[in-house]
């Protein structure tokens, strides 16, 4: 008598944590390397890294990261701490390649310049991805009235900077028709 083969139920299982990593990188990597892309002025080398990164260290631990917005804050502030506080020397001409695909402007990137790495990541959580206020607190590590002050002040910083590059010209593009918008209602 021959024994009946059952499926192993190991199987399923194995390849369930390997669907749900692959999944959370789909839901998540595209956005969080243009996030990256920002915030490191273009490096795309450092930007791949550091969004790789994030997501190798997510998935250690999906089961806490099942909310998606709670996910890409937790994604972003990794990326935050891990990209330091200097900015790597790279010419201006990479940095525009690296952020064309965003269509940022060189002026859009002198007012990212003119920013810390906590103020660049305030503006591009708050007004280019538009993210919940307690997502851009975890990704920024701050709160309450501190963080709209990062945020203010992070916004008028990124207009002095590009205005510099811009001259008397208004900005234009999608970041800064965001930065625009989001000021006027600040100081509404």
């Amino acid at each position: 008598m021959q024994a009946t083969q059952q499926p192993d139920p190991s199987a399923a299982t194995s390849s369930a944590p390997s669907l749900l990593r692959e999944a959370f990188h789909d839901l998540h990597g595209a956005r969080l390397h243009g996030f990256a892309l920002l915030l490191t002025l273009g490096d795309r080398r450092r930007a791949a890294g550091l969004a790789t990164g994030a997501l190798s260290a997510a998935s250690a631990d999906l089961a806490t990261l099942r909310h998606p917005e709670r996910a890409a804050a937790w994604l972003r502030a990794h990326v935050v701490r891990r990209a330091g506080r200097r900015v790597p020397d790279l010419p201006v001409a990479d940095r525009i390649a690296g952020l064309a695909d965003l269509e940022v402007s060189s002026a859009a990137l002198a007012g990212l310049a003119a920013l810390d790495v906590r103020g660049r990541a305030a503006v591009i959580a708050t007004h280019v991805e538009r993210l919940d206020r307690r997502d851009v607190a975890t990704i920024v590590g701050q709160d309450g009235q501190r963080l709209e002050r990062l945020v203010q002040r992070s916004i008028e910083r990124y207009l002095a900077g590009h205005g510099a590059v811009a001259g008397d010209a208004p900005p234009s593009g999608p970041i800064a028709e965001r930065v625009r918008a989001a000021s006027a209602r600040v100081m509404a």
